[in-house]
C-alpha cells in the first residue's frame, strides 16, 4: 500500500515577515556597508532575518528544534567575527551559517512540496526559498575565500576593498540568476564549481518549482469551476 500524501498548511505570516527584512537586508547592506558606523544597521538586519527564520519551520519538524540551537553559537561567532575580537570566529560563523541556511531550505521544500494547494503565504514560502538559496551560496562563497583566500577576484572587490558577507551574496544572486555582470569572479577551480552547481540549481529553481506551482494554481482553479458547475447543475435541479 502507497503511504498517505502528508499534508501541510503554512499558518501565520511567518514567511512574510522574513521576506520583508531579507529584502532590507539584500537591499539596504550595500548602501550601510561603505559607512562604519551605520554598517551595524546591516549586519543588525541580518540577525533579525535570521532570528525570525525560526519561526517558519513549523514545530512538528524536527529541524526547529535544531535551527534553534545552531543559531546561538552562530549569532555569537558573527558578532566576534564583525568586530574582530577572536581569531578564526567569522570562519567559523560562516560555516554555522551554511549549515543554518542549508536547514531552512530543505524546511521550506519539505513545507512548499507538501502544501494543501497554492495561496498567497505558499507563495510567500517560495520567494524566500529563493532568497535563502542565494544566501546559502554567498555564505558558501564567503567561507571558502576564509579558507582559501583569493579564491575569488575582480573589480568590484579590488576597488571596495570588502570581502564581506554582502558582497558575496550580490555574487550569488548574480550567479544564481545567471547574469554574469563579471565583476566578481572565481580564480580558482574549486570557487568555479561552487558558481556552476549554484547556476544549476537557480536554472532548477525556474524551470521547476515556479512551473509546478503555476501548474497547482490551474489545477486549483478548474477543480473549483467544476465545484461551482456541479453546484449550480444540483441547484437547478
Amino acid at each position: 500500500m502507497s503511504k498517505p500524501r502528508v499534508i501541510l498548511k503554512i499558518k501565520g505570516n511567518s514567511f512574510r515577515n522574513l521576506l520583508f527584512f531579507l529584502l532590507v537586508y539584500m537591499v539596504g547592506s550595500p548602501f550601510l556597508e561603505p559607512y562604519p558606523s551605520m554598517a551595524m544597521g546591516a549586519h543588525g538586519s541580518l540577525t533579525v532575518a535570521l532570528f525570525l527564520a525560526i519561526y517558519t519551520v513549523q514545530k512538528q519538524q524536527v529541524q526547529r528544534n535544531v535551527v534553534v540551537i545552531l543559531l546561538f553559537p552562530l549569532l555569537i561567532l558573527y558578532w566576534l567575527g564583525v568586530y574582530d575580537i577572536i581569531e578564526f570566529t567569522l570562519t567559523g560563523a560562516y560555516l554555522f551559517l551554511v549549515i543554518y541556511l542549508g536547514l531552512l531550505i530543505y524546511s521550506y521544500v519539505f513545507q512548499i512540496s507538501h502544501a494543501h494547494k497554492v495561496t498567497i503565504k505558499v507563495l510567500y514560502a517560495a520567494f524566500c526559498l529563493y532568497l535563502m538559496i542565494g544566501l546559502f551560496w554567498g555564505a558558501a562563497y564567503a567561507l571558502l575565500n576564509q579558507l582559501l583566500p583569493g579564491s575569488y577576484g575582480g573589480v568590484l572587490l579590488e576597488n571596495n576593498g570588502s570581502q564581506s558577507i554582502h558582497t558575496f551574496n550580490y555574487f550569488s544572486m548574480v550567479t544564481l540568476t545567471t547574469l554574469g555582470y563579471g565583476d566578481i569572479t572565481p580564480q580558482t577551480a574549486g570557487a568555479g564549481a561552487l558558481c556552476q552547481m549554484e547556476a544549476i540549481v537557480g536554472q532548477f529553481f525556474s524551470a521547476v518549482l515556479v512551473a509546478w506551482l503555476v501548474s497547482d494554481l490551474m489545477a486549483d482553479k478548474q477543480e473549483s469551476h467544476k465545484r461551482t458547475a456541479k453546484d449550480t447543475t444540483n441547484g437547478g435541479n
